[in-house]
């Protein structure tokens, strides 16, 4: 017979071995919270290819004792450049010249995404998590909530969490549960799930070294109707990705392959196109170890929780990559969901009601919303206008690159709005690595005019885009 929920720890159902799903596992740890971990792949180490950890990702991960295992495998960015196609310099940014308002001495650091769930999965040492369990049907009622997988198990628990990314089961099980006992509620626009528009493809990989790509150097290129990001990493291994509007595609394209053939058919038209002044895009795809092509989807949820359902990453609020912030916005949100089931759980009334999670869940929602709504909104001006097929944006495409250093320093600011486990010390300076980081040099001048005009540089260009769409 089980015992009444006020007698037994919390127990968390995570759905997705994933960035956001791995950190939260961790965050839980040593917390008296039990926690299962549900992934539907036979491993954790997908194909992909890099990221770049800000410094509201690295402060948690710090937090959590990874951060240095990051670091080693990482790679600080030396340099920041912005290209047009033609292989002409718009602006170069050294890190070290990049200020914000508050850093704690944490770079940005590129490393492959699959080095950073190895490094997740493997540090968190857990009997819990399991493999091959692919989710197909959620069950909620007063008492708990049962997870059922395509291999017949089930496992209950007190609250599911999806961290399954932007095609998430648990949030299509969500609404499926609003629909079913709301449905007045589930028909109003505010309550209703938020579809996601996918304007954009997108082609991930991974490339050997290239003569030409410095370690640490990051190369922004702005073509017609696409953009390259190229990332060096450790080993001086490149990570790139391409994303490219969907009337320049020559084909449609599925959800997500990783065929060879397929991926160079899409990108052959680029092929010739410069990604610096003597670096083409050929060269670095045909060098490339690992390939991927998948829809850019984009969706920010109205409704991120509900009873004993609840999401976050990329299933409740998933952007483009450009600004980097996709991985970084989901381990703080994983962070902050910690922070309030921590309390929930150890608060007076240790009774797990479907009412007392709702108003917890709620709260923790509407804290986040903010600052994630405002990165997402970033995220949608900045892919429009770096893959722009329009003058008017190709305007501010010029314009916006030589305010790369001032946004990339607004960007990696930790703010009072920025997320942390409340529970864990804050890491002091000297231990955060800071003898690795990139010397500080002098700031340039004319920071407090840049801080000014970035903002109305960014008003006029999301200004222009919305009169570019409603024209067009």
């Amino acid at each position: 017979m089980s015992k009444p929920n006020s007698q037994r720890p919390f127990h968390v159902i995570i759905v997705g071995a994933s960035i956001a799903g791995l950190t939260l596992a961790h965050c839980l740890s040593n917390t008296g919270i039990d926690f299962t971990i549900l992934e539907a792949r036979s491993d954790t180490y997908p194909d992909g290819a890099g990221l770049a950890i800000l410094p509201n990702g690295a402060r948690i991960l710090d937090q959590l004792g990874l951060y240095q295992d990051v670091l080693d495998q990482g790679q600080c960015m030396v340099s920041h450049s912005t290209w047009l196609e033609t292989g002409h310099l718009l602006r170069r940014v050294d890190a070290g010249r990049i200020r914000s308002f508050g850093r704690f001495d944490y770079p940005v650091l590129v490393i492959a995404r699959r080095a950073l769930l190895g490094i997740l999965y493997t540090r968190l040492q857990s009997s819990r998590l399991f493999f091959n369990r692919r989710v197909v049907r959620i069950v909620s009622s007063s008492d708990n909530v049962t997870v059922y997988s395509a291999d017949g198990m089930s496992v209950s628990g007190d609250l599911v969490v999806g961290a399954d990314g932007v095609n998430s089961i648990v949030r299509e099980q969500m609404w499926h549960h609003i629909r079913e006992t709301n449905g007045a509620v589930a028909s109003s626009r505010w309550f209703s799930e938020v579809p996601l528009t996918d304007s954009f493809a997108g082609v991930f990989g991974i490339a050997q070294s290239i003569p030409g790509l410095k370690k640490g150097d990051v190369h922004r290129t702005y073509g017609h109707g696409w953009l390259t990001v190229i990332m060096v990493g450790a080993d001086s291994r490149v990570c790139w990705f391409m994303s490219i509007t969907r009337t320049m595609m020559p084909v449609l394209i599925p959800r997500h392959t990783s065929d060879r053939a397929y991926v160079s058919r899409i990108v052959e038209p680029f092929l010739k196109k410069h990604v610096t002044s003597d670096v083409t895009f050929g060269e670095v795809f045909n060098r490339s170890e690992s390939c991927v092509v998948a829809s850019l989807e984009e969706g920010f949820q109205n409704r991120w929780s509900w009873g004993r359902f609840v999401g976050i990453g990329d299933a409740v609020h998933k952007m483009a990559p450009n600004i980097a912030e996709g991985a970084n916005c989901a381990i703080e949100s994983a962070a902050s969901l910690a922070n309030h089931l921590v309390f929930f759980a150890r608060g007076s009334t240790p009774l797990y009601t479907e009412d007392r999670l709702t108003a917890m869940l709620k709260a923790w929602e509407d804290s986040r919303k903010r600052r994630t709504r405002g990165l997402f909104l970033i995220s949608q001006c900045a892919v429009r206008i770096e893959a722009a097929t329009s003058w008017v944006l190709k305007l501010n495409q010029v314009f916006l690159a030589h305010f790369h250093g001032t946004g990339i320093g607004l960007l990696t600011s930790i703010t009072s709005r920025t997320a942390r486990v409340d529970y864990l010390p804050l890491p002091l300076p000297q231990q955060s690595s800071t003898q690795q980081v990139l010397e500080k040099k002098e700031h340039e001048s004319g920071w407090n005019w840049q801080v000014i005009i970035l903002p109305l540089a960014a008003a006029t260009s999301l200004m222009f885009h919305v009169l570019h769409a409603l024209v067009l």
